[in-house]
């Protein structure tokens, strides 16, 4: 039933966006406790569908119809849209027996991702609300308030006195700016990442890689994937020849691919996996570290699996921190178009008083 890793193709049956899977984590996580207590993989599936599917009719015809046809779990699992990089975790994973730890583990992460998603979500619809409103009372100004005081200003002057108007106008296109800003940055980030999806993984990672903060996260992208995979490889009885073979041969993550081609032909001439994983340097800082550990201590898979886990903390708590500051600083924004707000409507009427 299994097919390995290379032979991977994609699927003609992709599930509609009305047919997709409601709370694919908990799905997940219910088959992983399922597959511990014993029950198959097929019937795991069986009985899951009606609480997770919208037409669990429709659902388990085609996935009986995969296994009629001899297609693996891996071909199954893929028309619940579950991301590549897990799928190579669960291909792996079901090689060394350990199927229902690698379920849990990715219906954990998937649960953090979408908790995160809602909680973004959460956050910035009242400060998105707030400057939409903001917005409209900004253009009413500038369309009704602003004309009105400038012609009453004239009428009461001999010698017209247009610098407040004017400083009340610059104010008042604030949210013009921002607008602006927000779209040229957009811009910007689309057509780079087109850009750079377009070309092939060689010339991909130096791009990449020269983007400042960008390339931070990137690196340990990278390293997690390598990490993970490499690490739960190697436990699973794999020499790190054999493992190489297998990463560079998957079509599921071409730069997972490379890199384990890149490596593998350094270890071909004679390198160690340490000293090719800090000479190529796509990778985290002191990822080498625990490699030439593991490779002394003879527990390599170990020390990759417990490095990946060390990068899944940070990453979440760099999401988390993330998230913490994206709420305040709308907000602040907010405030400063509030001032701008405020300020452009006392400085003409203060003028005003004045003449009067």
């Amino acid at each position: 039933m299994h097919l390995p890793l290379h032979k991977i193709k994609n699927l003609s049956f992709r599930p509609r966006k009305k047919d997709k899977v409601h709370q694919l984590p908990s799905f997940l996580n219910r088959i992983s406790t399922l597959l511990n207590e014993g029950y198959t993989f097929p019937d795991s599936i069986d009985m899951l569908l009606p609480y997770h599917v919208d037409n669990p009719a429709e659902w388990r015809s085609k996935i009986q119809e995969k296994f009629r046809n001899g297609e693996g779990l891996i071909e199954i699992l893929q028309c619940f849209s579950i991301p590549k990089h897990f799928l190579i975790a669960i291909s792996i994973s079901e090689e060394n027996g350990k199927l229902a730890q690698s379920l849990h583990s990715i219906s954990m992460q998937l649960d953090f991702n979408e908790k995160m998603r809602k909680k973004i979500v959460n956050l910035l619809s009242y400060p998105i609300l707030l400057s939409i409103v903001l917005m409209s009372i900004f253009f009413a100004f500038r369309i009704y308030f602003l004309p009105n005081i400038a012609q009453i200003l004239e009428s009461r002057t001999e010698v017209g006195s247009n610098s407040t108007i004017f400083i009340s106008s610059i104010f008042l296109k604030l949210p013009d700016i921002l607008l602006l800003v927000f779209v040229t940055v957009l811009c910007i980030i689309t057509t780079s990442i087109l850009f750079i999806k377009k070309q092939s993984v060689q010339r991909q990672l130096p791009l990449i890689l020269k983007l400042p903060i960008v390339s931070y996260f990137y690196k340990m992208h990278i390293t997690n994937q390598l990490a993970k995979t490499m690490g739960d490889l190697l436990i699973g009885g794999f020499s790190l020849q054999h493992a190489l073979t297998i990463l560079q041969n998957q079509q599921l993550n071409k730069t997972l691919a490379y890199v384990s081609k890149e490596i593998e032909r350094r270890v071909t001439f004679g390198e160690s996996l340490s000293s090719a994983v800090l000479h190529l340097g796509w990778f985290s800082a002191k990822f080498e570290e625990f490699i030439i550990h593991g490779e002394k201590n003879g527990y390599l898979g170990r020390e990759l699996l417990i490095y990946s886990e060390l990068i899944d903390e940070k990453v979440q708590h760099f999401i988390k921190t993330g998230v913490s500051i994206i709420q305040p600083l709308f907000f602040i924004i907010i405030a400063l178009s509030i001032i701008a707000a405020y300020l452009s409507i006392l400085l003409p009427m203060y003028e005003l008083i004045e003449i009067i």
